[in-house]
């Protein structure tokens, strides 16, 4: 229609599907404007992170010793890129349910309490020490409950945030290979 609208919402989901680019408020003061998947991403601070996403981002407080990040229930990782972490002796730590995966002497050691089936996938809720996590996992993933679980993540799917500032200093950098020209899309459907 060429008309602008601005619509408010508390939904998520709907701001996300609906929304060519979405402003984030938070007590009455702009957090982030941008596009859905700018915002999802690469959030602002921990409260967009938070904010963003169903279901929500799993955080954590971890001591910095070098390049290496150590937090609560045995949770240890060592960075590639240990840059963002200079100056710094802690940080908060942000990793996506969807960003966790089952791996042998994965770094967040957890142990699953519940399994939530969902259909074409589950929800897995865990404790790792004090800090409680949330899992999306295929459907075919059924762990027994109260079964101890070694999950892995990838650097690029790490978000890390300042201890004072809550402001962001490591956001997810991963990025598609796949462009829409790589399909086979056919207007045609007898083609």
């Amino acid at each position: 229609l060429g008309v602008t609208t601005v619509y408010v919402t508390h939904d998520q989901v709907e701001a996300m599907a609906m929304g060519d680019r979405i402003a984030i408020m938070n007590e009455g003061r702009l957090q982030q404007v941008g596009t859905a998947d700018e915002v999802y991403r690469s959030p602002t601070n921990e409260f967009v992170a938070g904010f963003i996403g169903s279901p929500s981002i799993n955080f954590l407080t971890a001591d910095v010793e070098g390049d290496t990040l150590h937090g609560p229930g045995g949770f240890s990782y060592t960075l590639e890129d240990p840059s963002v972490l200079e100056g710094r002796d802690q940080v908060r730590v942000g990793i996506r349910p969807e960003d966790l995966y089952l791996q042998d002497g994965g770094s967040v050691p957890a142990e699953v309490t519940v399994v939530e089936p969902m259909g074409n996938e589950n929800f897995l809720y865990a404790e790792m020490g004090p800090v409680e996590l949330t899992v999306r996992v295929d459907s075919t993933v059924r762990p027994d409950e109260y079964t101890e679980i070694p999950f892995g993540f990838d650097e690029e799917d790490l978000y890390l945030f300042d201890m004072d500032t809550k402001e962001s200093i490591k956001t997810k950098t991963g990025e598609s290979e796949i462009a829409v020209e790589d399909y086979d899309v056919r207007s045609d459907a007898s083609a």
